[in-house]
């Protein structure tokens, strides 16, 4: 007796793009913007789709943020793995993800307006704190995989130590940079914070 032949899934309706569209003006409207000033009437007009189709696809204004944040965030690695390279070394890890933020900056300092605004926004907003935190650790997760790649090897505890204070650290020298530009005593924090994260991981 043969074995029932099970039926081929049927392929699903193909994607209009629509969500995308949808993200990517999202995200947008938060630039130009920021969170208050984000309504689904302007992120509809600006991807050009229905309001409906926000609610279908994010749920509510909410969802949508959570959802840009989340896009942001792999933005933000993105930029910051290609940055890094090959590093061999902690310092070329600490410079790498440094020059990867603020090669962002010089393409679109927003960016960072909106990570620091998503964040203030976490505080009150549920969903949104969640994807943020999720970004946090996905963040510390990657610099601690680029500290596993350079040398010379680190204990766990002291590389999870460093991937938190280059995280926290970076966050405060971005922040430095929206609200007071970049200076030239900025620059110096910045080689400053390389010599100072350096000198922990050797100990």
């Amino acid at each position: 007796m043969s074995a029932a032949v099970e039926p081929r899934p049927r392929p699903g309706r193909p994607s209009t793009g629509a969500r995308e569209r949808i993200l990517e003006a999202g995200l947008e409207v938060l630039k130009a913007d920021a969170y208050a000033g984000l309504t689904v009437a302007k992120v509809a007009a600006r991807a050009g789709e229905n309001k409906a189709l926000i609610a279908y696809h994010f749920g509510s204004k909410q969802g949508l943020v959570a959802a840009a944040g989340r896009l942001l965030g792999e933005q933000i690695t993105a930029a910051v793995v290609e940055a890094v390279g090959e590093a061999s070394t902690v310092e070329d890890v600490v410079r790498g993800a440094l020059d990867g933020i603020w090669g962002l900056m010089d393409r679109d300092v927003r960016v960072a307006r909106v990570y620091f605004d998503l964040s203030a926004v976490s505080v009150v907003e549920d969903e949104v704190r969640d994807v943020m935190n999720a970004e946090r650790s996905r963040w510390r997760e990657v610099l601690l995989e680029l500290l596993g790649n350079a040398g010379p090897a680190l204990p766990r505890r002291t590389a999870a130590g460093l991937a938190v204070l280059i995280s926290a650290g970076i966050g405060g020298l971005a922040l430095e940079r929206v609200e007071s530009g970049d200076t030239p005593a900025l620059r110096e924090a910045r080689q400053l914070f390389v010599r100072s994260v350096v000198g922990a991981a050797a100990g």
